[in-house]
């Protein structure tokens, strides 16, 4: 920067140069054309010419003093504007930090900018970003060209990081190439950014790894954004869930409800109900969905569904329910069966004997002892059920139990014009199991079987071994049963036969529980019947025959 003199001497000496240069013209000229014989033709006054050089040198003294004054308050408009600049400068020479305003000063910790000048700029790189900042230097004093706008990490004096969005500029300081670093801090700008891309991945661990499924709804109820979970739950994968309607996917009796829902929903109302979705596979899956809105700016964009699979859940209750009836079912049977099994024997025995010494009424009293022998029925069964006892397991081959109870009913069968087929793999192990309690589970289902086809058909019998268990089919091509009504099979008093007392399928279930086994019924209305047991191989120190069995 020029010192005050300076700047006044630098138009006086202009001034007098002009003055010299012009002086000497008119000299040199007067002697050139006395010299040439020349006087004659041109005359030229030294004292004018000379006045003239005066006047031009004054007029060109004010004119350059005005402009260096121009430029002096030019350059110092531009100094104050550099130093009370909000950004950051920097400028260094030969790696050295040669210029700094003071907001670059207090971007880098220091208190003032002397406390910058002198320093190595490299000493403020951050190291991992050292041999980046080298390469990028080196480009720019080659090509000479202003840089691109880039982010770069630099150190405090104090050690600590910040982040610097920079242009580099190459320019001449002093005479000497160097280069200007026009900065913007952008610290608290990058920890916001940090901050959301944390929240961002926390929100997607939580969708992504959330054991319910996830759905992101537009306000169509288009299904945009799905977990994994969803996935599963509905045995559809991503591609084939994208922007399809997840009213397509609810049972159609919950669909009316699901709608309204989510219209609820849609209009900032969060909701709570339970629906059936339909599996990939055909299977129903119970679940609870929630409904939230999606608020953004104050204006809701679309609904969020969380739907949590409860369909186990259900049906724990359903057993735990069912557990409950068979518990009431035996304490009742406990204190009634015997009261009433007295009681019966002598009310048959007394119309026997009314039915030898009266006559005319030889119909009447068959009813009353079909009837009398009905609730005897009812009441064995009820003692079946409310008298637990011990049970000894033994090796038994479970072709034979099952080929004597198909010889045992088939008399029944052939007079009801049903034919039983039985395909028995020759390869079946022998298993632990209570020979009686296993054929009374296959004389109730083959009775069942026969009792459904009133008008004759085909039971087919089937029995195979699988991987650590016997599978046993009974198929009939009975009127079949409805879905409501099959899933309300095996509860107390619940039968779908005129004369049935819902017991007997109980107690079977009772009796392949107590083998550690599964009974499974699957039914179509008009096509037929099928019963699946599962009875495991088990080996003795599996089973527990201390433990109270129904028999």
């Amino acid at each position: 920067m020029h010192t005050r003199s300076q700047w006044l001497s630098t138009p006086l000496r202009v001034s007098l140069v002009y003055v010299l240069a012009g002086g000497l013209w008119v000299v040199l000229s007067d002697q050139l054309i006395s010299l040439l014989n020349l006087s004659s033709a041109i005359t030229i006054h030294s004292t004018k010419g000379l006045f003239y050089v005066l006047v031009t040198s004054v007029l060109f003294y004010f004119w350059l003093k005005r402009l260096k004054k121009a430029l002096t308050e030019s350059e110092e408009r531009y100094r104050i504007l550099v130093e009370h600049l909000p950004e950051p400068i920097v400028v260094h020479s030969e790696g050295k930090v040669v210029y700094i305003n003071p907001a670059g000063a207090s971007v880098f910790g220091a208190q003032h900018p002397e406390d910058m000048i002198g320093r190595s700029i490299i000493d403020f790189v951050h190291p991992d970003n050292l041999e980046w900042a080298r390469e990028k230097l080196r480009l720019l004093i080659q090509t000479g060209k202003p840089s691109n706008t880039y982010e770069q990490s630099y150190l405090r004096i104090d050690g600590q990081m910040i982040d610097v969005e920079a242009r580099a500029v190459p320019i001449t300081y002093l005479g000497k190439p160097a280069v200007q670093l026009l900065c913007k801090d952008i610290t608290e700008r990058k920890r916001a950014q940090r901050r959301l891309e944390e929240s961002e991945q926390s929100y997607k661990s939580l969708v992504e790894h959330n054991p319910d499924a996830i759905l992101s709804l537009d306000l169509n109820g288009q299904m945009l954004g799905i977990n994994s979970a969803a996935e599963r739950i509905t045995g559809y994968s991503k591609e084939e869930l994208q922007r399809q309607s997840f009213l397509r996917f609810i049972h159609g009796t919950d669909r009316e409800k699901a709608l309204y829902q989510f219209e609820q929903a849609a209009g900032g109302v969060s909701n709570n109900i339970e629906v059936t979705l339909t599996h990939k596979q055909g299977e129903s899956v119970i679940v609870n969905l929630k409904m939230v809105p999606i608020i953004v700016d104050g204006k809701i964009e679309g609904v969020f569904g969380i739907a949590k699979d409860i369909t186990e859940h259900k049906r724990t209750a359903e057993l735990l329910l069912k557990s409950e009836k068979l518990s009431i079912v035996g304490q009742l049977a406990a204190g009634v069966a015997h009261e009433i099994r007295n009681p019966l024997t002598s009310l048959k025995g007394f119309v026997q004997l009314l039915q030898m010494k009266t006559g005319g009424f030889r119909e009447y009293f068959e009813i009353m002892l079909s009837e009398l022998d009905r609730i005897n029925c009812i009441v064995s069964e009820f003692m079946v059920i409310a008298k637990p006892q011990v049970v000894q397991f033994e090796i038994k081959d479970l072709r034979k139990i099952l080929q004597d109870v198909i010889a045992l009913l088939d008399t029944q069968a052939i007079l009801n014009n049903v034919q039983i087929h039985s395909e028995i793999d020759e390869d079946i192990p022998l298993i632990h199991c209570e020979e009686n309690q296993l054929k009374q589970v296959f004389i109730n289902i083959l009775k069942n079987a026969i009792e459904a086809m009133p008008e004759g058909g085909d039971v087919v019998v089937q029995m195979k071994a699988d991987e650590g268990s016997i599978d046993i089919r009974f198929v009939d091509q009975g009127c079949g049963i409805s879905e409501e009504r099959l899933a309300l099979l095996g509860e107390p008093f619940y039968t779908t036969k005129e004369k049935g007392t819902g017991l007997g399928l109980m107690v079977s279930h009772k009796i392949i529980e107590g083998h550690q086994g599964k009974l499974q019924v699957q039914s179509q209305i008009d096509v037929g019947t099928t019963v699946h047991l599962h009875l495991p191989i088990l080996q003795p120190h599996s089973l527990h025959p201390s433990k109270p069995v129904a028999t």
